[in-house]
């Protein structure tokens, strides 16, 4: 694992950790702040406390803003960001999701909002998420911070063109609590939410997709339509999430050293929306299912509408022209009509077999990070 985190965000958080890279002291905070999470999973975040603090800033703040990089630069892609000047960073915690997007955007040449504020129910944790926004060279022109909860948001408080944005939020929340929210905020144009990685927490935000119809937006990413999702229809365990690489900073090799576990690649489960409709000239794939080798056969599971799906192949039958053929989760390709022709199995679990013209088709508009 490289460490290619932000000097500018790096030197930020270090400011904020005392100055000098103590990792043998902070996994230890790390280690505590974990078995917090484990015995009260649903418990708000104890922010007042310095280990938490410490824990937050040298271990879970650089792979948040990893995650949020990913689903940032997803979200560049199709055009999201365009036109939203105001974000709302609700739960802000440290700021990783806001500096995720803001870093991103740069990198990619697309303009960041013209103001920026930090709510979360610590005064004390929006203030230090304020101060690394400052030391980062990222800082919009206008940014606020405020203390409260999900119930400060109202439609008197929202400007022209808003993103909210929840990570890590509704996890601390009951089920109703995004509903109750946009009934509230019906002028709000548009959401990013990201959730841990895990089967009950990815699940529960699969079940907003509906929510959010309802309310009146549009799914940009990473849905590609707005059918049932076939993972809750079709299955009791699966679970939508990208996986990536993550940026590091230098410490990182030495902290992990001692922490129980490692993080060579993270996860992240997100869900981005809009009341803009998404322009898309065609109709997408996206590979939802990490490789699966089975004796002489490849299988992948991947989504484009409301069945649960696989694409299978066998490598030695593709020739040489072919052996090269890798599909990541996260990756889109255009639906093209000569991939679904060969179907098997039962249609809650349908595979499609690919021969040589299917692979290049997937090939030539394959979309991957």
């Amino acid at each position: 694992m490289t460490a290619s985190f932000s000097p500018a965000i790096e030197s930020a958080l270090l400011t904020q950790l005392g100055g000098a890279p103590r990792p043998a002291e902070w996994s230890k905070s790390v280690q505590k702040l974990s078995n917090h999470y484990v015995a009260e999973p649903e418990s708000i975040s104890p922010w007042s406390q310095a280990y938490a603090r410490e824990a937050l800033l040298s271990y879970f703040h650089p792979l948040n803003q990893a995650r949020a990089n990913r689903v940032a630069r997803k979200g560049a892609e199709l055009g999201f960001f365009e036109d939203l000047a105001q974000w709302y960073d609700l739960g802000c915690g440290s700021g990783a999701a806001s500096l995720g997007f803001l870093e991103t955007l740069r990198e990619l040449g697309q303009a960041p909002p013209t103001s920026l504020e930090l709510v979360d129910h610590s005064m004390d944790i929006t203030k230090l998420a304020e101060k690394i926004l400052e030391a980062s060279q990222l800082r919009p022109s206008e940014v606020t911070t405020a203390a409260q909860s999900l119930d400060f948001l109202r439609r008197e408080n929202l400007k022209a063109g808003s993103l909210l944005i929840l990570s890590y939020v509704l996890t601390e929340s009951s089920p109703t609590a995004l509903e109750h929210l946009l009934k509230r905020l019906p002028n709000l144009e548009a959401i990013a939410i990201l959730e841990p990685s895990t089967s009950q927490d990815a699940r529960k935000l699969q079940a907003l997709r509906p929510v959010l119809i309802e309310a009146g937006f549009n799914l940009w990413a990473p849905c590609t339509h707005h059918d049932q999702c076939p993972l809750l229809k079709d299955s009791d365990r699966d679970w939508c999430h990208d996986r990536l690489i993550p940026k590091v900073p230098t410490w990182w090799n030495a902290l992990e050293a001692g922490l129980p576990m490692k993080n060579k690649t993270v996860t992240v489960s997100y869900l981005l929306a809009r009341r803009k409709i998404r322009l898309t000239p065609v109709k997408e794939v996206r590979v939802i299912g990490d490789r699966l080798d089975e004796k002489t056969k490849v299988r992948q599971m991947v989504c484009r509408g409301d069945q649960r799906e696989f694409l299978s192949w066998f490598p030695s039958r593709l020739k040489n022209e072919a052996e090269n053929f890798q599909l990541e989760r996260g990756d889109r390709f255009d639906s093209e009509t000569s991939i679904w022709k060969d179907p098997r199995g039962i249609d809650r679990s349908r595979e499609w077999r690919l021969d040589l013209d299917g692979v290049r088709a997937i090939e030539s508009t394959l979309k991957s990070d």
